[in-house]
């Protein structure tokens, strides 16, 4: 007897769906089936469902949903996705809540194999929809949320994609390995609130100052802080690093961390750019921590920094409000110069700032005898310090 299956491995674009509370024992069969039937038509009348060739189609019932394999473009996942919060908006409109159909949408693309069932049908399994499974997990109602891979692979498709498919935070999957999870929402679709399911919340600044102190130098870091609202005290921070590799192991991304006064939700408020020397993005790999007070996240390098490598650097931009209306920066390696410059529109509540050094075991801080360079342009006025050798441990602050 011959046990041999037959199989093919191919590549395909998944959108895996279930319907939000479908197995709540005190629904009935009834209404259970009807929010089935009524998902099946909604997806069948999408026009990103039905323009596609049956054949060029993986088609998997899972109960109380679907996963959908699409064998052509990347962007078909998505598209049926928002196109199908649309409908199922239009059919909610006016129903009472038991009545409604919700769901949540996971996104992937991967491998898979076609296999024949005991019937000789074609039929699909395989890690691609196992993934996307996953992935959906995470998420709650109105949620469309995709692995890191189809979601790099949209955004680098257009800026309006990039617009709506937002990094979110590192989630735990199976045997504690972590993947960065990506969330599209926008005007009539998805779910802007970052689901809580699997994330993990666990600093890795400790474990990446002592990866600094053995790998790495900074000959220069130059920091300018630009008021853009004296109103709001809106701040862009705008960091340069030029960064040394002084270990035999290549470089190939590194840890941000980001401390405010004021409570940001979601870390893409910041409106965060990272890029090197070249003005190339550095990608986010990692958001381990996304806390309303704080965040940590990663990027990579577009080649990793070796050891022979020169004039290596890469800049953090953000945006965040200060109203306490004061700046510290802590060394946590030695650096051989920091430049800090602080640009106000002058004429208003703002004060030129005094430059400050704060003792960080006891917290007190006493004015510093570095005397500043200070230039205006029209009503701008830019202050700037320039500090040589600072020894890790060292703190400056300044007050404005």
């Amino acid at each position: 007897m011959d046990f041999t299956a037959s199989l093919r491995l191919i590549h395909a674009n998944f959108f895996f769906v279930d319907i939000v509370g479908l197995s709540d024992t005190s629904m009935s069969t009834k209404t259970q089936i009807k929010k089935i039937e009524t998902l099946n038509k909604c997806i069948s009348d999408c026009t990103s469902f039905k323009s596609v060739p049956l054949d060029s189609l993986l088609l998997l019932p899972t109960g109380d949903g679907c996963c959908i394999g699409f064998m052509q473009g990347p962007e078909l996942p998505l598209l049926l996705a928002v196109e199908l919060h649309t409908k199922l908006a239009a059919y909610n409109k006016g129903k009472i809540p038991s009545e409604t159909v919700r769901v949540r949408i996971g996104l992937h693309s991967g491998n898979c194999f076609l296999v024949n069932d005991l019937l000789g049908q074609r039929n699909t399994w395989g890690p691609g929809i196992i993934y996307a499974r996953r992935v959906m997990d995470f998420g709650d109602d109105g949620h469309i949320l995709l692995s890191p891979s189809l979601a790099e692979d949209l955004r680098s498709l257009s800026d309006e994609y990039r617009g709506i498919i937002k990094p979110v935070h590192d989630v735990i999957l199976k045997h504690g390995t972590t993947m960065l999870l990506y969330s599209a929402y926008g005007d009539g679709f998805g779910n802007s609130k970052h689901p809580d399911k699997g994330a993990s919340v666990r600093s890795k600044y400790g474990e990446e100052v002592l990866r600094l102190q053995k790998t790495t130098l900074y000959p220069s870091i130059d920091l300018i802080l630009t008021v853009l609202d004296v109103e709001k005290m809106v701040v862009q921070h705008k960091r340069t690093y030029e960064v040394v590799n002084v270990s035999n192991e290549p470089i190939k991304n590194v840890l941000h961390g980001i401390a405010m006064d004021v409570n940001i939700p979601d870390i893409n408020d910041l409106n965060i750019e990272v890029y090197d020397e070249k003005h190339r993005e550095c990608k986010i790999t990692g958001i381990n921590v996304d806390k309303p007070d704080c965040k940590e996240f990663t990027t990579e390098f577009n080649e990793p920094i070796t050891k022979s490598d020169e004039g290596k650097k890469y800049t953090l931009q953000y945006e965040v409000e200060e109203p306490e209306r004061y700046f510290e920066n802590a060394f946590l390696i030695d650096c051989q110069k920091f430049n800090m410059s602080f640009k106000y529109p002058t004429g208003n509540s703002i004060k030129r700032p005094n430059l400050l050094e704060v003792n960080q075991e006891t917290e007190e801080s006493t004015p510093s005898a570095i005397e500043p360079i200070i230039t205006k342009e029209g009503e701008i006025e830019t202050v700037k310090w320039e500090i040589e050798d600072i020894p890790k441990g060292k703190t400056f602050r300044i007050d404005w």
